[in-house]
């Protein structure tokens, strides 16, 4: 095995979570490998595309480049009801671009990106990755996993994937311009809902499910885009534009040894709303300030800190949606379906009582 390479530490996946992580651990000095399995940074885009606006701390959102446009609020329509509207200020952004700025800011600071690079074993001399040419040895100090919903290193870490809501969109042209976001909750969307999300003339328009129901996955999108267009909402054409796994049980367990989680890798991502850039970069930024301070001092007391420091400030919050979550799954089929969605979702004060 010829490639073998040395850093402090290794950054698995380079989405908002790793480039964060790795762009902080190198302001303090080490050395980062920031390692990403796909061969261009962001593409495809498996994301809705929506951030809130304190992920401006993060990355510019004036940036026309990256924001399409802003969005005053959100609407959920329920079945027979009128649409509830919250002021859910935020921006519609391009993901991969968005992405690629983060990378781009992680390198300037001193990372270093290797793309088309895949990790796959960990042995007690070091990582094992292909490069789609041949093995790569990599020895580090620290290991931070960024590698999404079905993280590598949360199984080296004996952490399983899931569970996940299964979800797929499609850019379709809008018959008229949105200031606002929109969440369809219907009970033929089994444990999930759907969404129009604007961006600037088109929009993305999406279902999210239950994992277990994804076989009818691409029947109900079809239905929900048929809905709209009948709604006079969008128009026929449209345009692929991805889909995914959204990691919807809550915080895993952070720390192993020398290694920690980040982002959706570790359960960050929302268990109800879905939403997971922003938290994908405070856990991120966090994980990599912990990695670099436990390579330099030789100990894994940075790590556990981490663990610890991120469980106070998400746990709670993810622990009460995921336990919201089973009981909305439960009674998915009841016939007070309104009222199990208000208690349930983020837009209606029932969601907050105890």
């Amino acid at each position: 095995m010829n490639d073998r390479r040395t850093c402090d530490v290794l950054v698995v996946g380079a989405g908002p979570a790793g480039s964060a992580a790795a762009r902080a651990a190198a302001r303090q000095g080490v050395s980062v490998l920031l390692a990403e399995r796909r061969r261009r940074v962001g593409v495809p885009v498996r994301c809705a595309e929506y951030v809130p606006l304190p992920v401006g701390k993060y990355l510019d959102l004036s940036n026309p480049a990256i924001t399409v446009q802003p969005v005053r609020a959100m609407r959920t329509f329920l079945p027979a009801a009128d649409p509830k509207e919250n002021f859910f200020s935020g921006a519609m952004i391009r993901r991969d671009r968005f992405d690629q700025e983060l990378v781009r800011q992680a390198v300037e600071a001193g990372a270093r990106l290797v793309t088309g690079l895949q990790v796959y074993r960990r042995t007690p001399e070091g990582i094992r990755a292909w490069d789609g040419h041949g093995e790569v040895f990599i020895r580090s100090r620290v290991i931070v996993g960024a590698d999404g919903p079905c993280s590598q290193v949360a199984r080296w870490m004996g952490q399983p994937p899931g569970p996940f809501l299964a979800a797929a969109q499609v850019s379709l042209k809008l018959a008229r311009p949105l200031d606002h976001t929109r969440v369809y909750f219907d009970p033929r969307i089994p444990g999930g809902y759907g969404w129009v999300f604007p961006k600037g003339d088109r929009a993305n328009l999406g279902v999210g499910l239950e994992a277990g129901h994804s076989r009818s996955l691409t029947k109900i999108l079809d239905g929900f885009k048929r809905e709209r267009r009948e709604e006079g909402l969008v128009e026929a054409a449209e345009q692929p534009a991805g889909g995914g796994l959204a990691p919807v049980g809550g915080l895993k367990d952070l720390w192993l040894e020398n290694m920690i989680l980040a982002g959706d890798a570790a359960g960050t991502c929302h268990p109800i709303s879905g939403a997971g850039v922003g938290n994908a970069l405070i856990s991120g930024e966090m994980a990599g300030a912990a990695a670099a301070e436990a390579a330099i001092r030789g100990k894994s007391g940075p790590l556990k800190q981490y663990r610890d420091e991120l469980q106070a400030l998400l746990g709670p919050s993810l622990s009460r949606a995921a336990a919201k979550r089973q009981t909305m799954i439960r009674n998915w089929n009841r016939p007070d379906f309104g009222e199990l969605i208000r208690r349930n979702w983020i837009a209606f004060r029932e969601y907050y009582r105890p």
